[in-house]
């Protein structure tokens, strides 16, 4: 299918919301239509729009919202694929001051309703793969965006300029996670949150306006969201691929889409080596290479830097109550391999005690967060969120209880030890998951793992894919036995297709455990 490319040489204007409005996310893209009109920003393999283009969208589709009665602390929740009309309803959205709210496609009806019940959405954007959750909405008005109203929304040639009606320490979006009771929370994340943390994270990673950025994790996932508010930054361009890109596939899509900066997660990443590892491609000069939400074992980091000599390899450490935490730089790999490196300008890191003292140097703890870039809490759920935004210290500072256990070293390095519901307590000694499947991923031919623990009997279990035929359980356990101190060792290995993963493409640690 042939591309369509849009170009448009109309600036916006720059006084739109006034001399003394606040900033909102949608001035990522005035602004970026401002200084590169013409430059590309968004692309899906079938459509190209340049930042004037995308603009003139978003101000044509919150024209729309505000003709339609959605405004300032409004919600609007989107269940649809990775696609560019998600990206354009969202930053109008919030030109209007109201919330956005991006789920996962794959959500389950129930869980949909549980977070439709607290949200009270004003209104929905679903699409013909999320059709079945119609159902779920009510009475709440729909838009669907690969429908023809959705086209229509975009067509005004020259849409009506709305004001941003709001102050940038208002909610801008919601990001739901499972929550400690496991009832879905939505973080709620300001315009301000994402201004500061956004241009911290961008002075470490440096996005460049030649760069390619390739989104292949979900939109409802922050660390795919917030790539679209580094490349604008950068005036850079932004695929909008789909997970499930991230395949057999994978390889080639980089290759054509000429991508130079690459997002992911382990499993991504893990998949990537083992296809190039077996059947080769020609892969394009990537220049950065970023990993979060989990560990990335370093076995995966010297087969990464392999296959891309020139990247700049990041592994980075945050969670989505603030974002983003630490950044390791590529010069700083070698002297600290197992740090998640320091924390961002403008941001401060320590570990306490159970007592909640203040732990020095070095000590092991639960890793505490300051910064600007804190969340204002849970949705409408005050009692969880008193128990992870704390007021610590004499000046009564605001700080995020991270409940991640680490250490901060004394030149200011974060070491990253584990969550604490992930944490595993076998024959008297508490140990990290990560600690395990480190050491597994060393081992030729085991692809991914996954360690939890079978507590009805006491085992220490350890899930692997394997792209050796002649790995098999005996094998594996002996190795691990050469490496790892005796209550690390797995008491069973049992040998997968593959790994089951979270939506957000994570090992998913509760299936695992389900399967025992």
């Amino acid at each position: 299918m042939p591309t369509t490319r849009f170009l448009t040489h109309s600036l916006p204007p720059t006084e739109l919301d006034g001399p003394h409005a606040a900033w909102c996310l949608a001035a990522y893209v005035r602004e970026g239509a401002r200084q590169w009109p013409e430059r590309l920003y968004l692309r899906d393999g079938t459509l190209e729009l340049t930042y004037a283009e995308t603009w003139r969208r978003v101000a044509s589709i919150a024209a729309w919202l505000n003709q339609h009665g959605v405004g300032r602390g409004d919600r609007v929740v989107m269940v649809t694929e990775n696609r560019i009309e998600t990206v354009l309803m969202f930053f109008a959205v919030a030109q209007v001051g109201a919330i956005s709210v991006v789920l996962h496609p794959q959500l389950k009806p129930e869980g949909l309703r549980r977070i439709l019940d607290q949200t009270e959405p004003r209104l929905g954007m679903l699409e013909t793969a999320t059709a079945a959750l119609k159902d779920e909405f009510g009475q709440t008005p729909l838009v669907w965006a690969d429908g023809k109203g959705f086209a229509e929304l975009i067509a005004e040639p020259e849409p009506k300029r709305v004001p941003f009606p709001g102050l940038d320490i208002d909610p801008a979006f919601l990001v739901f996670t499972s929550g400690s009771t496991g009832t879905p929370r939505g973080v709620i994340l300001t315009h301000d949150n994402v201004h500061f943390v956004s241009a911290a994270i961008q002075a470490r990673l440096q996005y460049r306006a030649e760069d390619r950025v390739a989104i292949f994790l979900p939109l409802s996932f922050d660390y795919g969201l917030y790539q679209l508010f580094y490349a604008a930054i950068a005036g850079a361009s932004v695929f909008i691929g789909r997970p499930e890109m991230a395949g057999p596939e994978l390889p080639r899509i980089l290759a054509a889409q000429e991508i130079s900066v690459l997002p992911g997660v382990p499993t991504l990443f893990g998949g990537l080596i083992k296809m190039q590892r077996y059947r080769p491609v020609p892969l394009p000069k990537m220049r950065v290479i970023t990993n979060t939400g989990d560990h990335l074992p370093q076995s995966y980091i010297a087969s990464l830097r392999e296959l891309f000599p020139q990247a700049r390899l990041h592994p980075m450490y945050g969670l989505t109550e603030c974002k983003r935490v630490s950044i390791l730089q590529p010069e700083e790999l070698e002297a600290k391999p197992e740090s998640v490196g320091r924390p961002l300008d403008g941001t401060e890191v320590f570990a306490i005690d159970a007592n909640g003292n203040r732990l020095p140097p070095g000590e092991t703890g639960e890793l505490c967060v300051r910064g600007r870039h804190l969340a204002l809490g849970y949705w409408r759920a005050p009692e969880e969120t008193a128990k992870r935004y704390r007021f610590i210290g004499e000046g009564h500072s605001r700080v995020l209880v991270s409940g991640d256990f680490g250490s901060v070293d004394a030149e200011g390095f974060l070491h990253f030890h584990g969550r604490s519901d992930f944490l595993i307590k076998h024959k008297g000694h508490r140990l990290s998951p990560a600690e395990v499947e480190e050491e597994a991923c060393r081992i030729l031919g085991i692809v991914a793992a996954g360690c939890v623990k079978d507590e009805a009997k006491d085992l220490l279990c350890l899930f692997v894919s394997v792209s050796e035929a002649s790995l098999d359980e005996p094998k594996i356990i002996q190795a691990l036995s050469l490496k790892l101190e005796p209550a690390k060792v797995p008491n069973r290995v049992f040998l997968l297709p593959e790994l089951p993963k979270t939506g957000n493409q994570k090992v998913d640690r509760k299936a695992l455990r389900a399967m025992l």
